[in-house]
């Protein structure tokens, strides 16, 4: 019990000395409209980078997609837009 007591303690002075940072980052950085501009465009730099981003063929894989595709539509096997607009709706 004590234990967890002082996990809480830790916990909480960590909370607090981010959230004492955070404002002095703040303070800091609208302090400068230079800074506050290349802060900015560093956080979307790295969210942008984070990004995962679906379906990234290579273009051979995308050749031979097109072929299998080609195929299953000359053999009937597909399905149509309103088949897929109830699987996946917007």
């Amino acid at each position: 019990m004590l234990l967890r007591q002082t996990e809480r303690k830790e916990f909480s002075m960590k909370a607090i000395e981010i959230k004492t940072k955070e404002q002095e980052l703040i303070r800091e950085i609208n302090s400068d409209v230079n800074l506050l501009e290349s802060a900015l465009e560093y956080v979307r730099k790295i969210k942008k980078s984070q990004l995962k981003y679906p379906c990234q063929y290579s273009v051979d894989e995308l050749k031979i997609r097109l072929k299998e595709g080609h195929k299953a539509a000359k053999a009937g096997i597909y399905k149509t837009q309103s088949e897929m607009r109830s699987k996946h709706p917007l």
